[in-house]
């Protein structure tokens, strides 16, 4: 009896004990977990199969700005990816973009899971272009460009110059791209840094391209083609006190016309004559012109009167410059008091001489074609000269000539079979532009 009951005690002593050993594990268990997470520890994950994790849905999306010499690398590391996804992604990138051209203060989006794989990355190199590497179905990442549709509208800006053409435009609202645009157009017959003058009046028809934005909105990419463009010097404009008539035709007017579908178009001036002139007004921008084409001046360095068959341009030391029409290099080197110099051979017996430059344009060299506004050199002080500056001579035949008094030549004007579509769409323009003439019948007249 006695032996019966101390092995029913012994049962329940061995079920007490299991119990008890129970109990202390769990409550170990829980100790270690929660000293992980007070450490800041996380439990250890097994590295799944990158190739399977397509699947995987991203839940972590980070935008990290770049900052002034960053690499691709760094950034994705700081973004916790991992390390064989960041060697993949930089080697996708580099097909479609060199991640050495990522800008300072331009961003990156980043999207992974919580191991780390890289699911997405996304930049915008430009508002209309968005470069990315993906990760496929397959695991692989690729990378692809997309470019955004642009949206064209039309604008109109007009007004008057006050103190400089510059802030004009830039007081209108608009930027300095446009103004070179604008410049670009009337340069053959305008020196706009010589010959505008205060009461002066511009007008511009042109484009700005949009895209969509991330927020719905759109955004500015960057401006369009100027479709008509008018320079009206104040001595052409309406008078009213000496009631001078409305001569809208005397203005410095271009159109922009394409002749044909496939061809290239140009800007020509209400009779359909070329803009684009043999020879700019002048071959850089300028600050003032320091010395002016003479038979009589005296050399501010021999102190003797000699002929000065040229123009001086003084400009900023460096300033380009460039070819004034479109020509052969006959000389490139050092010529004498002129310095670094370039000789250029042009049609119909015509040359031009740049002096005094700094250095030249790379890899230009004597027997080199070169066109109109291509770089040939910079603004220096070589040879016989007193401060930087250009010393521009042309010559016909030989024979030193005044570039400034010279009329250039037209470019090839529109063929008569496409005139009745050109005059069809310059007036268009002239309407947009308020220069039309609105005519009054003559009984309507006072």
């Amino acid at each position: 009896m006695k032996t019966k009951r101390f092995s029913v005690w012994r049962a329940i002593a061995g079920n007490a004990a299991l119990f008890i050993l129970l109990l202390a594990f769990r409550w170990l268990t829980a100790e270690q977990e929660n000293g992980w997470l007070n450490m800041g520890l996380r439990p250890l994950h097994v590295a799944a199969d990158t190739t399977a994790l397509a699947a995987v849905t991203p839940t972590i999306i980070l935008e990290q700005t770049i900052h002034y010499g960053e690499t691709l690398a760094g950034l994705l590391q700081e973004c916790a990816v991992l390390p064989r996804d960041i060697t993949r992604t930089v080697a996708a990138l580099q097909k479609i973009f060199d991640p050495r051209d990522l800008r300072a203060g331009h961003s990156i989006h980043v999207a992974t899971d919580s191991t780390g794989a890289l699911h997405e990355l996304l930049y915008r190199p430009s508002p209309e272009i968005i470069v990315r590497v993906e990760r496929e179905i397959s695991g692989e990442l690729t990378g692809r460009c997309d470019t955004l549709a642009l949206a064209p509208e039309v604008f109109f800006l007009t007004g008057e110059v006050e103190s400089t053409l510059y802030g004009a435009v830039l007081e209108g609202g608009e930027t300095p791209e446009l103004l070179l645009d604008f410049t670009d157009i009337l340069q053959w017959d305008i020196d706009f840094l010589y010959e505008t003058r205060r009461g002066d009046r511009f007008r511009i028809l042109f484009e700005k391209l949009f895209v969509a934005a991330p927020d719905g909105k759109r955004e500015f990419v960057r401006y369009g083609r100027i479709l008509g463009a008018s320079y009206e010097p104040k001595h052409l404009q309406q008078d009213g006190a000496s009631a001078r008539a409305f001569e809208p035709e005397k203005f410095f007017t271009a159109f922009y016309f394409k002749p044909r579908e496939r061809g290239t178009g140009g800007y020509f001036d209400r009779d359909g004559q070329s803009f684009q002139k043999t020879f700019l007004k002048s071959p850089l921008n300028y600050r003032r012109i320091s010395s002016f084409f003479s038979f009589g001046r005296r050399h501010p360095i021999l102190n003797k009167v000699r002929a000065h068959t040229g123009v001086d341009f003084a400009a900023d030391h460096g300033t380009p410059v460039v070819a004034s029409a479109n020509g052969e290099v006959q000389e490139i080197g050092w010529k004498g008091g002129y310095g670094n110099c370039v000789v250029i051979a042009h049609k119909n017996h015509f040359t031009t001489l740049y002096g005094h430059l700094s250095r030249f344009a790379a890899s230009l060299q004597a027997g080199d074609a070169v066109e109109q506004n291509q770089v040939i050199g910079y603004v220096g002080s070589t040879g016989l000269s007193t401060g930087p500056h250009l010393h521009y001579t042309m010559f016909l035949n030989g024979q030193a000539i005044n570039p400034l008094k010279i009329q250039p030549s037209s470019g090839d004007p529109i063929p008569a079979e496409f005139m009745p579509r050109f005059v069809e769409q310059r007036n268009a323009l002239l309407q947009q532009m308020g220069l039309l003439p609105v005519r009054i019948p003559f009984a309507l007249r006072p």
